[in-house]
């Protein structure tokens, strides 16, 4: 919401906003455009407003909002997505990033290229770049590119004239209910793409292959991965999102130059496996991983890197329906960790069941040394209990777990 927030004001639009806590980093980007941003959620905040953009989470949280309620009878609520597709996409040339991991550092990726091959595009992106200290880029050309993201449908207003599809798995279970309704909304994206758009497509994803594409599309394989190329990020699932950047770069006509120098010189996002520090000779990772997939690639990433290192795993599990939907993957995405120490599930737009937690994570693990310790008070004292054990702490997770890699690194 910061980076759509950003691109409207600079667009012209008069922007404001609110949120229940203002201590973000990303709320930090927007008021340093000095753009009013007030504590909480008040009806009054609808003076003179025109359109109440929202993140869709709000849905789940609290729908009777008396914010959203008068929104909603004054006809101006949509989500920051639908504004987006509406009205900052308008009249521009649309590179959308999809799938279910791998879309923030691809349009990352895509956006220095356009960058720096002198394309000037405007660049909305889940997470922060490094090279830029920002989620967002505001360019004068015609080129956009979108992290596309499709819970609760999304990019459903997005209108593409080129979709990267990076990976397709089952993910957002409270809402799709199932994979065959994902499908659908993938494919309902896809059909909206523009008079000889292009989608290019990861065809080592099982469930990719499961959609109708255009028949200009164009499919890569990692197979296909230049052996002379060394990228400046680790693991197999950033080669392949390094080869959607080539063949956009093909589709675009970059020249190799720009295309290599971009390859190896990304610099990476903020909670993409992101080294906090080193303390005592340990490292201590961070990593924004949800997904056993993902959990599974940055494990294998850190051991590209660290091959003889001890790992011990930390996870903080996001919602209650993701993982408990996906139990039977566990086992074979944390197996090449020494040590994996699950923590209590971040709730984030969820309710409690009360009927699973963390305990039932460990059970599926099937991992020798797997321990729930629901508090990060309780982990820390763990490692520091054992600390002379590892050589790497990976910490993954997209709710607070930021914070206790730090609080980690502190107390090694």
């Amino acid at each position: 919401m910061s980076a759509v927030a950003q691109i409207a004001f600079a667009q012209g639009y008069e922007v404001s906003g609110c949120d229940l806590t203002l201590d973000s980093p990303y709320i930090d980007k927007v008021k340093n455009l000095h753009i009013g941003i007030s504590e909480g959620h008040n009806s009054s905040h609808l003076q003179q407003v025109d359109i109440l953009a929202v993140t869709p989470a709000v849905f789940y949280q609290n729908d009777t909002h008396a914010e959203t309620t008068l929104a909603r009878q004054k006809n101006i609520l949509m989500k920051w997505q639908d504004f987006m597709g509406a009205n900052l996409h308008k009249n521009k040339y649309l590179i959308c990033v999809a799938g279910t991991h791998g879309k923030s550092t691809t349009t990352a990726i895509a956006g220095l290229l356009l960058e720096k091959a002198g394309l000037d595009p405007t660049v909305e992106v889940g997470a922060t770049l490094k090279d830029w200290h920002n989620n967002v880029r505001l360019g004068q050309s015609k080129y956009f590119i979108s992290e596309a993201d499709e819970f609760h449908d999304n990019f459903a207003t997005y209108f593409p004239d080129i979709i990267l599809l990076t990976l397709v798995e089952y993910d957002h279970p409270e809402y799709f209910k199932s994979i065959d309704n994902m499908l659908l909304c993938y494919q309902r994206f896809i059909n909206r793409l523009k008079p000889n758009g292009i989608v290019i497509y990861n065809a080592d994803s099982p469930m990719c292959l499961k959609l109708k594409f255009p028949e200009n599309s164009i499919p890569y394989h990692l197979s296909d991965f230049p052996e002379d190329l060394r990228l400046s990020q680790p693991g197999n699932h950033n080669k392949l999102n390094a080869l959607a950047i080539i063949r956009l770069a093909n589709v675009l006509k970059i020249s190799d130059l720009d295309l290599d120098y971009t390859l190896r010189h990304f610099s990476g996002l903020d909670r993409r496996l992101d080294l906090i520090g080193e303390k005592h000779g340990k490292l201590v990772y961070d990593d924004y991983a949800n997904h056993p997939s993902s959990f599974s690639a940055t494990i294998s990433a850190v051991k590209e890197l660290h091959p003889h290192a001890r790992i011990c795993t930390v996870i903080e599990p996001h919602t209650f329906s993701r993982l408990r939907s996906l139990l039977p993957e566990l086992p074979d995405s944390v197996k090449l960790a020494d040590e994996v120490i699950v923590s209590k599930i971040f709730a984030s737009r969820e309710t409690d069941p009360g009927d699973f937690t963390g305990a039932d994570i460990v059970h599926a693990m099937h991992h020798p040394h797997a321990l729930f310790l629901p508090e990060f008070s309780q982990i820390i004292s763990h490692i520091v209990s054992q600390k002379s054990d590892y050589d790497v702490y990976l910490i993954m997770g997209s709710g607070n777990s930021h914070k206790l890699s730090k609080q980690i690194l502190e107390n090694l």
